[in-house]
This record gives C-alpha cells, sequence and structure tokens, in this order.
C-alpha cells in the first residue's frame, strides 16, 4: 500500500506517530486522539493521500501541543533548558535593607509623600528578592512531582488503545 502514498508523506505520518509516542496530553485529549488515528489508519488502509494528509493534521497538532507541554513543564526531562539558578537565603535580607535605604533617600529628597511612593517600590523590589530565594530547580521540581502541565492540567502517556493504533498504521505504512 506504501507504493500509493507519496514517500514524502509516509516519512511525515511515520514522524509524527513516533512523537506521539513520547507525548503526554491530557487525559481528556487522548479519546480525541485515538479517534483521530482511526480515521488515519482507515485513510492509510486505502492509500488515499488526501484523506491523510487531512486527517493527520489534528494528530500532528496533538502531538505539537504535547511536545511543547512537555518542554514547558520539564517533564521526564532534567532542567537543561532551563537555567538553574543558586539558592541563596540572603536575597530578602539584601532586598529588605535595599528597600528601607530606598524609603530614607525618598524621605530625604522628597518628604513623607515620596517616601510613600519608595515605600512601594520597595515592597516590590521586597518581594521579587524574597521570589529569588526559590531557584528555577524547586519550581521544575514541583511541577513535576504534580506532573502537571502550563495549564496546571494533569497529562499521561499514550493509553494501550492509542499504542496499539499507532502500531497498526505503521504495520499497514
Amino acid at each position: 500500500m506504501t507504493a500509493e502514498l507519496p514517500a514524502e508523506l509516509t516519512r511525515e505520518v511515520r514522524r509524527t506517530l513516533s512523537d506521539l509516542r513520547a507525548v503526554h496530553l491530557a487525559a481528556t485529549a487522548w479519546p480525541a486522539v485515538a479517534g483521530d488515528l482511526g480515521k488515519l489508519a482507515a485513510a492509510v488502509g486505502r492509500a488515499d493521500a488526501e484523506v491523510v494528509r487531512t486527517t493527520l493534521n489534528p494528530v500532528a497538532q496533538a502531538t505539537f501541543e504535547g511536545k511543547v507541554r512537555g518542554r514547558l513543564a520539564a517533564a521526564d526531562k532534567p532542567a537543561a533548558l532551563v537555567i538553574a539558578t543558586k539558592p541563596t537565603s540572603a536575597l530578602p535580607a539584601v532586598g529588605a535593607v535595599s528597600a528601607t535605604l530606598l524609603i530614607g533617600i525618598g524621605y530625604l529628597l522628597g518628604g513623607a509623600l515620596v517616601a510613600a511612593l519608595a515605600g512601594v517600590f520597595a515592597l516590590f523590589i521586597f518581594g521579587v528578592a524574597l521570589a529569588g530565594t526559590r531557584t528555577t530547580k524547586d519550581r521544575v521540581d514541583q511541577r513535576r512531582r504534580r506532573g502537571l502541565a502550563p495549564t496546571m492540567e494533569p497529562t499521561e502517556p499514550a493509553p494501550i488503545v492509542v499504542a496499539d493504533a499507532i502500531s497498526r498504521i505503521e504495520a499497514l505504512l
């Protein structure tokens, strides 16, 4: 049957199916993907190139979204794509000292009103310093432990039904 499908289309289908095996999608997305794979299998079985292209689009889109979610959530990978920060417990102290100096300088320059405005900005500086005590690695580890994608929806690997459908399509190619 592959003689009737263009070689480039066959490669694209194989690549998409290979990527689909590796991605983690939301549990609610897998039934739709399974339905699309059923349509794709029928089109590949008939060697209908136009229908294969049409039915491959939603599968490729779901695969792409799964790959992006996996990268953003650092799923099953070390945080190599994210630059780790060094944990520093001194950041809040440095932020507090900076905030105090900013308020003091604001008071000396313009009185209580300028000091109040500087105080609001100083609170922001302190908040940023406090947030900096939690490292990037800590954030990535927390996401991984909870198995969450950026949308905070739990993801899972392909169910057996989808893996079987992928194997059937690959056998037809």
